[in-house]
């Protein structure tokens, strides 16, 4: 997706940062401002990201009702120490982006005429710095 002008920061870094910024992951307050201006600048990708929270907010919604497990104090506190060991590490990583869009047609009846799944994936690659 892009609205074919030329952004400071192009459509494609900006729609793989979406996840990540809804998730609040992005902390480097320049690459959050770079990704906000260019969402002002190119409606395509505003309405992404638009799309991207709504999803997130049914998802975060349907995953409240249904879940109710709490998981144990010591899983916390391994995956915080986790999570700060990789902070303090420097690790380079690429992430491939993923995109899962559903389109259901009803009629008026509600029988479903039209069923429509496009998934592409998203991994996340972490190399540790060499030794």
């Amino acid at each position: 997706m892009s609205c074919g002008d030329k952004h400071e920061t192009a459509c494609a870094e900006v729609l793989n940062s979406v996840g990540l910024l809804i998730d609040g992951e992005i902390t480097e307050t320049s690459l959050v401002h770079n990704i906000e201006i260019h969402l002002e600048e190119c409606p395509p990708c505003k309405s992404e990201m638009k799309h991207e929270r709504h999803m997130h907010e049914l998802l975060h919604d349907v995953l409240t009702r249904s879940c109710c497990e709490k998981a144990p104090e010591d899983l916390h506190m391994a995956l915080a120490t986790q999570i700060a060991t990789l902070r303090s590490q420097s690790v380079d990583f690429m992430t491939e982006y993923r995109r899962t869009e559903i389109s259901i047609q009803v009629d008026e009846f509600g029988t479903i005429e039209h069923h429509e799944i496009t998934i592409e994936h998203t991994q996340e690659y972490r190399f540790p710095p060499e030794e």
